[in-house]
């Protein structure tokens, strides 16, 4: 029952975690082994009849089984045996302190608290087993109220109250009827199929995820359709007649959506039972629709059913026909369960153990995994013989397990695997996992040396791009020493834009140390010797900085004069214009001439904002975009197939299946403008910004710079979308901010996208931290776009009072007010313009340059009439 506060109670438990880490050293395996020690102890002072310093002891082994879990996350130690090892671990503290006190009884002697107490330890172990029994066979058990926390606040406030019988009486009933309930739970989740259908819930009976919420009918859509919506709306609701009359029709069958009729007709059958109809609606999909995302499904559908019906054979034939046919599926892993399944059925126990050996490679990270370890364990029990898996499929394993998101568990696979192999191909690609992983979890020292490893057992032709790679890494772990001898080896071996790379990156390194000179000369080398590289650009614009902040302005003026020449000027085309003009007024010139050149090119780019401020012009380019778009947006769509498909489903309210069709006919649109910003617009459509956004952004950022006033509204609006706007607006309003401002900031933090969450665990509209959003609000859920944007426009405004300039506050918002007051502090000018340019992480330089284009571009497009 307390399990579901895990989560929150996280936010105040990892950084303990953390101190144990850092300050102690600690390791979690220490922490869980010094808790059952404490146990122990406890158990010793129950036999005695020391029951109050039992009771404490109890307090401080329970600490160190909470605080375990926070150590393997700040130490990036959470592993699979990790995870194992504590729960056996917490079985044996737990069976040593009920013996204990079944001693205490026992002495007395007392017989009637002495069997209480065997019945509380009865009742504790069956908890965790049901709970592990229903797991291995794919059902999360989690019901019930006396799992191990409550049980040990139990005992604990038993012990020092000096009340133990009491408590052992709680203890004992609760502990049972929480093991009855969920084997009661477990009989629910299985009757239906025997075990099978319980493995397939999630994946097949609710796959079709037809949501309710967004459903639109419009008033042109014909009679079929308006009893097809009708039938969806009743299926959703528990009626299956309505969806089976309708969709059992011809018309149906043979409509644009087809393999949808046809999958939601299949489960509407077998919920009446009819499971020959469903069975055979199942496979029509795959045999008439065999490129539909719902193939696989379907099939899997079909087998299930088949199972059901007790045709095993039949069943096998199905799912080995999707393994074969949809190797990349992601029912995949479900199928290959269900043949192990049918193959212990049937006796072939040699053919379900090499089922359950390919989840293990190829689907390391899904649900059936552990249950496919679970029944090679079972199998091997009973005799069979289930080969290890070769160092190449182990590192398959890993490769798909970081692909998977689960960098821990890989690395530690990657990891086994170099001790075990040491050399050859094997090793290296291990290796390669480790760094990748260790990337991944922000070990950059562990990454760099890593990649020290793989240099040396890779053919010397890869060799200085590892090394290149590793002075990264080495540089992100603060490794700068080691950095610059790791440059220095890929300039000697390197081709030429290694070389190049190599003595930017070095040139870079040599700044933050405050090596200027140094740095300037080798700056001057790239820019000199290898002009057509982007680092003689990155260079030039190095050595315009470093002149500008010693007043030199004709020096910083000739950098980024050439820099704005070089032909692979790329990204740094127009700040090098802006600041040559910049430079020459500060040398007593003129920089008119190339700020009309920014605005003419690029108005709408944050250079060109900063343009037209300097010459009071108004930033309407002069460009005409390359494709002419139409002023409503669905007009690109009112032809096209695929979108027919999605609106379809819209209206029928299969909404979640519309939204997944639209994916994929926006992949296959790639490359036509005209078709992307129609389907930019769908997504507005149904209020998926984020989805918008992430088509304009990719697809037609290089269009909206050139401010081509035949681009139309609805382009813009797109492209700067005002989700939540009355709610943007009386937050504005509450904090005395501009509403502007506060519709930049969410779209640069979530794209509007409300539940969003960061790496780093920031969430919703505004990507606010938990511990943040604590500060202004002790309670409210971040989920919630109102509250957080409420809070978002309060914290914004908390910053803006403190730096007094709206572009600090961005800055602060994104790295953190105390990086902001440190950088402000170590600023070699108040001019705000240089102070951007000069932010050290990329990431919020960026920001900081968006937001404040964002900010123009809504004050543009929405405070007109």
């Amino acid at each position: 029952m307390l399990g579901r506060y895990r989560e929150s109670v996280r936010v105040w438990t990892d950084p303990i975690g953390l101190m144990l880490y850092r300050r102690l050293r600690l390791r979690p395996n220490h922490l869980t082994v010094i808790g059952l020690g404490v146990s122990l102890l406890a158990a010793t002072a129950f036999c005695t009849g020391r029951t109050r310093s039992a009771g404490a002891l109890l307090i401080l082994a329970g600490l160190c089984d909470f605080f375990d879990g926070s150590l393997a996350r700040a130490s990036g130690q959470v592993s699979a045996f990790g995870a194992f090892l504590d729960s056996v671990i917490d079985r044996y503290s737990d069976l040593v302190v009920l013996l204990g006190i079944v001693v205490l009884f026992a002495q007395m002697p007392h017989a009637r608290g002495a069997i209480v107490a065997m019945a509380g330890l009865i009742g504790s172990m069956m908890v965790s087993y049901t709970k592990a029994r229903a797991e291995s066979i794919g059902v999360r058990c989690t019901v019930g109220m006396m799992e191990r926390p409550e049980r040990m606040i139990c005992l604990i406030a038993g012990a020092l109250l000096d009340q133990l019988e009491p408590a052992l009486w709680v203890l004992a009933v609760l502990a049972n009827l929480t093991a009855i309930q969920r084997i009661a739970f477990t009989w629910r989740a299985t009757r239906d199929a025997a075990l099978l259908r319980t493995l397939l819930c999630g994946v097949v009976l609710l796959a079709h995820a037809v949501g309710i919420a967004g459903s639109e009918t419009p008033d042109a859509a014909s009679d079929p359709e308006q009893a097809w919506a009708a039938a969806v709306e009743a299926y959703q609701n528990g009626e299956v007649e309505p969806l089976v009359r309708e969709f059992g029709t011809d018309a149906a069958r043979e409509s644009p959506i087809g393999d949808y009729v046809r999958y939601l007709l299949a489960d509407a059958l077998a919920r009446v039972d009819d499971l020959a109809g469903a069975r055979a609606a199942a496979l029509s999909v795959a045999e008439k629709y065999p490129t539909s995302r719902l193939a696989p499904r379907a099939l899997l559908e079909a087998a299930t059913l088949d199972l059901r019906a007790g045709q095993d054979a039949a069943a096998e034939a199905v799912l080995a026909r999707l393994v074969d046919t949809y190797p990349d599926a992601a029912e995949l892993p479900a199928a290959l369960y269900l043949l192990g399944l049918s193959a212990e059925t049937r006796g072939q126990l040699d053919a379900a153990a090499q089922a359950y050996r390919e989840i293990r490679i190829l689907a390391p990270a899904s649900g059936y995994a552990d249950g496919a370890g679970d029944r090679i364990v079972a199998l091997q029990t009973l005799g069979v013989r289930v080969l290890p898996l070769t160092p190449a499929q182990r590192a398959d394993r890993a490769e798909r397990l970081l692909r998977a998101g689960v960098p821990d568990l890989a690395m530690s696979e990657a990891e086994r695997l170099v001790d075990e192999v040491k050399q050859g191909p094997i090793a290296a690609r291990a290796l390669r996992i480790v760094a990748d992983s260790a990337r991944r979890l922000g070990r950059h020292d562990l990454a760099g040396r890593t990649l020290g490893l793989l240099v040396d057992r890779s053919p010397a032709e890869q060799r200085p791009t590892l090394r290149l790679e590793q002075a990264r890494l080495l540089v992100r772990a603060g490794e700068r020493g080691r950095a610059l001898a790791t440059l220095d080896a890929v300039v000697a071996t390197g081709s030429k834009a290694d070389k190049a790379e190599a003595l930017y990156l070095k040139g870079r390194v040599l700044e933050d140390q405050a090596r200027e000179t140094e740095a300037i000369a080798v700056y001057r080398l790239v820019a000199a010797n290898y002009p057509t590289r982007e680092a003689a650009a990155a260079s030039l614009w190095r050595l315009g900085w470093l002149a500008y902040g010693k007043r030199d302005a004709q020096g910083a003026q000739r950098s980024w004069t050439r820099l704005g020449e070089l032909a692979n000027a790329g990204a740094y085309r127009y700040p090098a214009l802006y600041w040559t003009a910049r430079a020459r007024e500060q040398a007593g010139g003129g920089g008119t001439e190339l700020y009309d050149q920014i605005l003419t090119e690029a108005p709408r780019s944050y250079y060109g904002l900063l343009a037209g401020a300097r010459t009071g012009r108004g930033q309407e380019g002069s460009v005409t975009a390359s494709v002419s778009l139409p002023t409503e947006p669905r007009e690109a769509l009112a032809d096209d197939p695929g979108f027919a498909r999605v609106a379809l489903l819209r209206r029928i309210n299969l909404v979640e299946d519309a939204a997944q069709e639209l994916e994929d006919v926006v992949e296959g649109a790639a490359g036509d403008p005209v078709r992307l910003y129609g389907l930019a617009g769908a997504y507005v459509e149904v209020e998926r910004y984020h989805m918008a956004l992430r088509i304009m952004r990719r697809h037609f950022q290089a269009m909206a710079v050139t401010g081509d006033p035949l681009l139309p509204r609805a382009f813009w609006e797109m492209l700067y979308p005002w989700g939540w706007r009355d709610d943007v607006l009386a937050a504005a309003l509450d904090a005395k901010l501009d509403p502007y401002l506060v519709a930049a900031v969410v779209r640069e933090e979530s794209s509007y996208y409300p539940r969003a969450v960061s790496r780093t665990g920031a969430r919703g509209l505004m990507q606010l931290m938990p511990t943040t959003a604590r500060l202004l609000a002790p309670a409210g859920d971040l989920d919630d776009p109102v509250f957080n944007i409420q809070l978002g426009t309060r914290f914004l405004a908390g910053l803006l009072r403190e730096f007094n300039d709206p572009r600090l506050a961005v800055a602060a918002y994104n790295a953190g007010p105390n990086r902001v007051r440190q950088w402000w502090a170590a600023r070699r000018s108040d001019d705000i313009e240089v102070f951007v340019e000069q932010i050290p992480f990329d990431e919020t330089r960026l920001y900081v340059k968006r937001v404040v284009l964002a900010w123009d571009e809504y004050r543009r497009i929405y405070a007109g009439p």
